[in-house]
């Protein structure tokens, strides 16, 4: 059973700056407000499908903090785990992995993205190398090795003209971070550096920063400070796209020295993450008092939503979207996590399982879409 700190330590905030593209819509979000708090989902959810996945993971590759999930054009699966990307199909058929080999022990792959014309994945590299893969048959295309006075990568999206974006925290899970540091900056498809935007101004973990959403389009999530997360839209455009005010009961500005354990537990809710957006909702994970996760689902035509508390002994949440699904990856679960479970969307997703646990295989795939 993990604990609270460790289900809660991808927690922090993406934020907002200068140079960001003219916004047409900026949703503004009140969620203690605007969204219900509930305890059963069975009739809000219109169907659940469980996708076993077979290939066996390398089990020194296991790292929870790696997961992430990309849709590929043709409805393709790809899921990164630990320092590979494998492609499976809609069925859950594996298809090939794509792979970073030095040869040697090589760095995690901090992220991936795929590009906006759909054709190639691109690995942000822990040796400051950014890796093209083709997105058909996992080729490997090209390597860029980017300037050496970059830190690590933490985050990648795709950008115009074959060019991306790359996220990087300075100073991580710290308020003594570099002053004036910005975290996104763009590049060309030469890796030349274009501008950059979005000042650190609080508390920030380098922990799914970047996750894909409706149309291969990519939400950049809040940090520590800031209460804004963008949207790197279907032009490769960085833009604004929601502010968070959870009111009164919102984390003040003035953080002090706190450590990450006393933040993630303050009397406060904090720290929206696992931000994904299908065509028709918006949803996302907030730490509350005392490290307690919530899952919020907003509809997108609406400033109304509900949500409903986590399980804390089951790190499981939304990856990635397309236009009706949210996906998750579900790892094998032991019976009493599924007789015990309180949370109202496992309950759901449990029912299905049922229909499977005697099936070999290593993790499983669940789409969600909901009324």
């Amino acid at each position: 059973m993990k604990s609270i700190i460790i289900c809660f330590c991808f927690c922090c905030l993406g934020s907002w700056g200068h140079m960001l593209s003219a916004q047409e819509q900026v949703r503004a979000l009140r969620p203690l407000e605007q969204c219900t708090l509930v305890t059963d989902l069975a009739d809000r959810i219109e169907e659940i499908q469980v996708i076993p996945i077979k290939q066996r993971f390398d089990a020194g590759l296991q790292e929870w903090m790696q997961k992430k999930l990309l849709i590929g054009p043709n409805g393709d699966l790809f899921l990164m785990y630990g320092r590979e990307v494998m492609c499976f199909d809609a069925t859950g058929e594996y298809q090939f992995t794509m792979k970073y080999d030095l040869g040697k022990e090589c760095p995690y792959h901090q992220d991936a993205c795929i590009s906006l014309d759909q054709r190639k994945l691109l690995f942000a590299h822990g040796d400051r190398k950014i890796v093209f893969f083709d997105l058909n048959d996992g080729r490997e295309i090209e390597r860029l090795l980017m300037d050496k006075s970059l830190q690590q990568f933490d985050g990648i999206a795709p950008a115009t003209d074959g060019g991306f974006y790359y996220y990087s925290i300075s100073a991580p899970c710290s308020n003594n971070f570099e002053p004036g540091h910005l975290l996104m900056t763009r590049f060309d498809k030469n890796g030349e550096k274009l501008e950059s935007s979005i000042p650190q101004v609080g508390f920030t973990v380098n922990i799914f920063i970047v996750s894909q959403a409706v149309g291969n389009t990519y939400l950049v999530r809040t940090q520590g400070g800031d209460n804004a997360c963008c949207r790197v839209n279907t032009k490769g455009e960085l833009e604004k796209a929601y502010t968070f005010d959870f009111g009164k009961r919102g984390m003040p500005n003035s953080q002090g020295d706190l450590t990450l354990p006393d933040y993630m537990r303050a009397d406060y809710y904090k720290m929206p993450i696992y931000l994904c957006e299908s065509g028709k909702f918006f949803y996302f994970t907030s730490c509350g008092p005392q490290a307690v996760a919530y899952n919020f689902l907003y509809a997108r035509d609406k400033d109304s939503g509900i949500y409903w508390e986590a399980d804390h002994n089951l790190e499981i949440h939304f990856l990635s979207a397309d236009e009706d699904y949210f996906y998750a990856l579900i790892e094998p679960v032991p019976e009493e996590v599924i007789r015990e479970t309180q949370d109202p969307l496992l309950r759901q997703i449990f029912k299905q399982f049922a229909l499977s646990l005697g099936e070999e295989t290593s993790a499983r795939l669940v789409k969600v879409k909901f009324k």
